[in-house]
């Protein structure tokens, strides 16, 4: 994706990081702290390795937090969000407006759009025989998911598409200057866009003018019960919700559909179950896949002093612990026969978007969306990589930027 003049370029040392960052390379290591040091201590880091261990440290969400790891970031860029708020009152309140703004009993709606908008991008494709699975499908569908379902179409798709990821990449996964001034240039275009889109909703309203069914309407509108909920309010509600919706769907489904393409019995199980339209059963395809290739390997937590581990080692207050849900699903406590593909694992045992408190807000979308995306693909005849290195899965930093797959051409349309 093309960036603007001035925006800053990724440096060598990040280029490091996210190759040391990536599951291939942690895999083995994990492997080793599971039995040598399952509770590792780090500098000022702990590293916790064992299955058991990290779901126990993600549940207990009293000893071990997320406002000293998460929220400088979310409020330098955004303002306080759910995501970087431990147990209390505004917690409570501000996730319970999000959660009427945007209700899990509505997955229907963003399966069936999410499932059509793979479809038609697809079928557009089907002339020339191949598409590019992040940039040609998932990143193009998540951010339509965005503009319709969220209520924030951005002033165009490339636009938008390049504010949710340097904004993704600073408030979660990069502290760096390089990511630092890439988030300080979108907050300047995005706040105000934003407000004025907000300012835009809430006229309308007033005026008794037709408005769209979207969380982003549901929101202002709720400003008569909940009176905390002013336009910044809004804004940092919305922003906080949709920053993750667009590089997380593309990743987790670049990610799946290039480890399926590596098996090519556990492909043909997901293309049938895909030609059956047994989503549920595509699902389970896709979590065992990302599973090798997890999109988010390791959490972060913030340590009040607690025990951890089958010895109950205490972890000094104040230690940021690394949470590997990567190691936790390939430890036989807790995934029996790890190295084995298995698409019939209890869905509830997978974390690929964290456990107790703090799982992803958008967990019910990506249940759906992701499964619907990645099912658009593998029901392709004769699915398999481009020749060359358009094949491969090419990074931007942490995120997916390419990968081309071909298919038979005169498979038909729907």
């Amino acid at each position: 994706m093309s960036l603007p003049p001035g925006w800053p370029r990724r440096t060598i040392r990040d280029r490091v990081v996210d190759w040391l960052a990536r599951p291939a390379v942690l895999r083995p290591v994990f492997s080793g702290l599971r039995h040598l040091a399952p509770v590792l201590t780090v500098g000022k880091r702990v590293v916790v390795s064992r299955h058991d261990d990290v779901v126990e440290v993600l549940r207990r969400d009293t000893d071990f937090t997320v406002a000293q790891v998460n929220a400088p970031s979310m409020i330098r860029w955004n303002g306080p969000f759910i995501l970087g708020m431990d147990k209390g009152g505004t917690y409570d309140r501000e996730a319970g407006a999000l959660h009427r703004a945007a209700p899990a009993s509505e997955v229907a709606r963003v399966q069936e759009f999410a499932a059509g908008m793979a479809a038609d991008l697809v079928d557009l494709a089907r002339p020339a025989g191949r598409i590019d699975v992040v940039n040609g499908l998932a990143r193009v569908v998540a951010t339509r998911t965005v503009a319709t379902y969220y209520g924030v179409p951005g002033p165009d798709e490339a636009t938008m598409m390049r504010w949710m990821r340097a904004m993704f990449d600073a408030v979660f996964l990069d502290s760096s200057p390089r990511a630092n001034r890439a988030a300080e240039l979108t907050a300047a275009e995005l706040r105000p866009y934003m407000l004025d889109l907000i300012k835009d909703r809430r006229a309308q309203l007033a005026a008794g003018e037709p408005v769209p069914d979207d969380v982003l309407t549901r929101l202002v509108a709720m400003r008569a019960e909940e009176p905390w909920l002013d336009d910044d309010a809004v804004r940092r509600c919305i922003n906080g919700v949709i920053v993750g919706a667009v590089d997380t769907t593309s990743k987790s489904v670049a990610q799946a559909i290039d480890e399926l393409l590596r098996r090519p019995m556990a492909l043909d199980g997901a293309r049938q179950a895909a030609v059956a339209g047994n989503l549920d059963q595509v699902r389970s395809y896709t979590w065992e896949a990302l599973r090798f290739l997890p999109h988010a390997p390791l959490l972060q937590r913030s340590s009040r002093g607690a025990p951890v581990g089958a010895r109950s080692k205490a972890v000094p207050a104040g230690k940021v612990v690394l949470v590997s849900v990567l190691s936790a699903m390939f430890d036989p406590a807790g995934f029996p026969n790890p190295r084995s593909f298995r698409p019939d694992r209890p869905e509830e045992s997978y974390l690929h978007f964290g456990h107790g408190m703090h799982t992803c807000f958008g967990l019910a979308v990506n249940r759906v969306q992701i499964p619907a995306i990645v099912a658009a693909v593998v029901a392709l005849p004769g699915l398999r990589r481009a020749p060359g290195g358009q094949g491969k899965l090419v990074f931007d930093g942490p995120f997916p930027d390419r990968l081309v797959v071909e298919f038979d051409a005169d498979g038909g349309a729907r």
